[in-house]
């Protein structure tokens, strides 16, 4: 045997060798000899006569891999080829015996005649040259019209091997759809594939590309599939396993479905619970919270503290902070009337958005859905999550409307919906009957963001509706009403399943002591949070008005938050000429149905004033 074969066999562990070969080892290792066992599969290439044997053993239950012919390889080329290495590639195929294919297809004519005499000068000096020949006496090259000739030629030929060796190689190939292999430009030689680049080698030929792939380890493999139904999924799938049955007119594979059903009828429904625990990833159930040395002893008067490695001077910011925020939760739970253990204070709302991906969804294998327009850090953390994001349009008029956005979910993979209200950019307020549909049809959690709520008339929160639904979300915020954006902390309200999830897979100290501090003394001061928002809704009303009344402005959308859009003439120049003048407000020009839209956020009277004598001037 070869010795390059026997150190390969040594190397992988290989300690079994037959050295037969054509049609008669076929027939050994598809009945089983004296020396040769039976074996369950064959692969690999060969002669007419192995194909043949082969397609004979399939119809005694042994699988192969394919019916592989004679070697092929076919050149798509332009100019900027390079004709010495199409030669070369070519004669790489003819070289394997006489019954071989060498095809090259290219629209420059030039081309072709540098490759066809590359060919001759090649062929002179190969030590194989007469069998190459042979092979290159059955091969062809062709001149096509155009580039879609050439790929609408080489769908119906259907090689073994294609190289695309032309400029936009790479938008060839998406457009091929039946070829073995395929080698993007002029570096790519099929010898590659052949022995160092990690792709398999054995393709099929004679066109059969069109219903075969070519090998790969999933070819070694066998799959079963294995399932198990309980009571529960007796009672979802039972009927329609009756019904489809009887349309097929087999009676007892319905009575067997039919059993069951009436025997599950008669046992007590299990409380499904929350129904939480199914939806979170796997590995989440597992996590433990994190805990500290201090929190065994709460409660206790502990005065002196050598478990954390913090430094003992410049007290109280040496220590590091309440890991859950309980003190603030107990002054934000009587604010909000939600109780403690339903609250999540994260950095930012952005966090407990980022928990939700990372604690509900698989990446790379679920889905969420949400309203566009609508806040783009949704996107943007199903992107760093690896989330697929399903974007789904609101009605005209920038309107929600439940059964159309559910009917827009189609992955059975989707795990979280996301629903701003009130909406940004949009600003209008979405309608808790309809949020109640989702809750009410959806199976997964739903997420409604709330950041501009306090903007919003009194009772339109879906806070109100936690009791009744453990897979709701509500998130809040400390940066809008409460005008403390500076010390970025967000909120989430739910179940205390959920909370407790999150307590699991945030990091301990996300929340620092002087954001804690800061909220702390923000809830001090209530009275003069509400006097801020009322002035912020009384300018709302004039800037709305001011901006309707302006030659630029064609429409001014309703507004239930400290903000408002507007679809003026030019949004992008009118942009522009604010920043010029030192004014910024929000361009949403190139967000999904809003072309042309300017979002303007409220602003202190005298900053408004100035916004408006700068629009007067368009």
């Amino acid at each position: 045997m070869n010795p390059a074969i026997l150190y390969a066999a040594e190397l992988c562990g290989v300690k079994r060798i037959f050295k037969v070969g054509g049609a008669q080892a076929i027939a050994a290792m598809t009945y089983g000899t004296a020396s040769v066992p039976k074996v369950d599969k064959i692969f690999g290439p060969g002669n007419a006569y192995v194909t043949a044997a082969k397609q004979l053993a399939s119809l005694c239950g042994v699988a192969i891999d394919m019916p592989a012919g004679p070697s092929e390889v076919e050149v798509l080329a332009d100019k900027s080829c390079v004709p010495a290495f199409v030669a070369a590639d070519l004669l790489s195929q003819a070289e394997h015996g006489p019954d071989s294919q060498a095809m090259l297809v290219t629209t420059d004519a030039a081309v072709a005649e540098a490759v066809a005499a590359e060919v001759e000068k090649q062929l002179a000096e190969l030590p194989r040259k007469e069998i190459a020949a042979k092979s290159i006496a059955n091969s062809r090259i062709i001149v096509l019209a155009d580039k879609q000739d050439c790929i609408d030629f080489t769908n119906a030929y259907g090689p073994e091997h294609l190289i695309i060796a032309m400029e936009d190689a790479a938008a060839v190939a998406t457009e091929t759809t039946h070829a073995g292999s395929i080698f993007l430009g002029n570096y790519s030689c099929e010898s590659a594939g052949d022995y160092a680049s990690g792709t398999n080698h054995t393709l099929p030929t004679m066109g059969c590309v069109r219903a075969y792939s070519s090998l790969c380890i999933d070819s070694f493999q066998r799959k079963m599939t294995l399932q198990t139904l309980s009571a529960e999924g007796i009672r979802s799938i039972g009927r329609t396993v009756e019904l489809m049955a009887q349309a097929e007119q087999l009676d007892a594979h319905a009575r067997a479905m039919t059993l069951r059903l009436q025997q599950v009828a008669t046992l007590p429904q299990e409380d499904a619970g929350t129904g939480i625990a199914r939806l979170v990833r796997p590995n989440i159930l597992k996590l433990k919270p994190y805990s500290s040395a201090r929190d065994e002893y709460a409660g206790k008067a502990a005065h002196v503290f050598l478990d954390a490695n913090e430094c003992p001077h410049n007290a109280p910011n040496n220590r590091y902070p309440d890991p859950l925020q309980w003190d603030l939760k107990q002054k934000i739970s009587a604010y909000k009337g939600v109780a403690p253990e339903r609250i999540f204070l994260g950095n930012g709302s952005d966090e407990a958005i980022d928990l939700v991906f990372r604690t509900f969804c698989t990446p790379g294998v679920d889905e969420v859905a949400a309203i566009a327009p609508s806040y783009g850090m949704y996107e943007v953390c199903a992107d760093i999550n690896n989330v697929r994001y399903n974007a789904i349009p609101l009605e005209e008029g920038y309107q929600f409307n439940a059964e159309n956005f559910l009917q827009s979910i189609y992955s059975p993979c989707t795990k979280v919906v996301f629903i701003c209200s009130p909406n940004n950019p949009t600003g209008n307020l979405l309608p808790l009957d309809e949020i109640r549909k989702v809750l009410d049809i959806f199976p997964g959690m739903v997420v409604v963001d709330e950041a501009y709520i306090d903007f919003a008339p009194e009772g339109s929160s879906a806070s109100a509706l936690l009791e009744e639904y453990p897979r709701l979300i509500v998130l809040n915020t400390f940066s809008k009403a409460w005008a403390s954006a500076g010390i970025r902390l967000g909120m989430a309200l739910a179940h205390p399943e959920v909370i407790a999830l999150f307590n699991k897979v945030k990091y301990p100290y996300n929340v620092n002591i002087l954001t804690q501090r800061a909220a702390m003394e923000r809830l001090e001061h209530m009275d003069e949070i509400r006097a801020w928002v009322d002035e912020a809704l009384a300018e709302r009303t004039r800037m709305m008005q001011a901006v309707a009344a302006l030659p630029l402005c064609q429409e001014v959308y309703p507004s239930d938050a400290n903000f408002f859009l507007v679809r003026v003439t030019d949004a992008c120049a009118i942009y522009d000429a604010l920043v010029e003048q030192g004014i910024i407000v929000r361009n949403r020009h190139r967000i999904m149905m809003c072309e042309n839209c300017l979002r303007i956020t409220i602003g202190t009277p005298a900053e408004n004033d100035e916004l408006l004598a700068a629009l007067q001037k368009f």
